[in-house]
């Protein structure tokens, strides 16, 4: 099987069979994401899929976890991908789970039913962008969806069985955003009650200076890490969350933090943001060279 690059996954389905059910980003529009800018969106012929699917389950038919690329599967026809789900259970009688990206826009015009559909194919886990939960950065940085529209189509998910993973972006906002970014990403999260949840921490590529001048441009100026650090306890200080597993362990940011259920480690999460706010020691930190994506 070729991929078609660039490929993304997220670190957790390292170990994943994945297939290319689209190409590209259906959207892809987002100020921040350069991901797929090469990319001409697509939903890839049946036929190919299915020569993938078949080649891959000769050479690991136990194969028990499935990731569909690129960036927003869910954006393809449901009845297409019905077809995708029907074929990879067939051909993959141990798996036990598959799970894709999804943008807001895609949950917004899939209905609960056609998720079910989905859910009911093993469709277990959709990796979901919220990025930030401010209207006014969501319109600036083109995102394409409301604050509210993210937490209707989180909850249609939820509702449907489907569970979700997500993220959110520290330093979106710039350091004069900082704080209305965490509190309102705070508050769309709490509406959604995700099962999982992690930060990245933005890097904009290829250069910082063009992002702040030519991209954001008004007087938008990136935070450091120790503004980082602050707008994370601000999140985190607000989230009301139930059974949620919760970490910063991307390589993106600068104080990883794994293993945390919340509401359970909440006070062990926020003391250990307190110690770094204080601690300026040489390896409190992930060094700027650590931090390559």
């Amino acid at each position: 099987m070729e991929y078609d690059f660039p490929l993304f996954r997220p670190p957790s389905e390292a170990r994943s069979l994945i297939f290319q059910v689209t190409l590209g980003c259906s959207w892809n529009r987002c100020l921040f994401c350069a991901s797929y800018r090469t990319k001409e969106f697509r939903v890839r012929p049946f036929e190919e899929v299915e020569r993938d699917i078949v080649g891959m389950s000769e050479c690991y038919p136990s194969a028990r976890r499935v990731f569909l690329a690129d960036g927003d599967p869910v954006a393809a026809p449901t009845d297409y991908l019905v077809r995708v789900l029907d074929l990879i259970n067939r051909r993959f009688p141990s798996l036990e789970r598959i799970s894709t990206y999804a943008g807001p826009t895609n949950l917004m015009a899939k209905t609960r039913e056609e998720l079910e559909q989905l859910k009911e194919r093993k469709l277990d886990l959709l990796y979901l962008g919220i990025e930030t939960g401010n209207d006014e950065l969501l319109k600036r940085v083109g995102k394409g969806a409301t604050a509210g529209q993210i937490v209707d189509g989180g909850r249609k998910a939820l509702q449907a069985g489907l569970r979700v993973s997500a993220f959110i972006i520290l330093g979106l906002g710039g350091m004069e955003g900082s704080h209305d970014h965490a509190k309102d990403s705070a508050r769309v999260v709490n509406g959604i009650d995700p099962q999982y949840l992690a930060t990245l921490t933005l890097i904009p590529l290829p250069d910082a200076r063009i992002y702040e001048e030519r991209v954001m441009g008004h007087g938008f100026r990136l935070i450091d890490p120790a503004q980082s650090l602050q707008e994370l306890r601000w999140f985190v200080e607000d989230l009301e969350l139930t059974g949620c597993k919760f970490g910063t362990e991307h390589a993106s940011n600068y104080l990883p933090i794994t293993g945390m259920t919340l509401p359970r480690d909440k006070d062990e999460i926020l003391r250990r943001i307190d110690k770094a706010l204080t601690d300026v020691s040489p390896g409190t930190l992930r060094p700027e060279w650590m931090r390559g994506l």
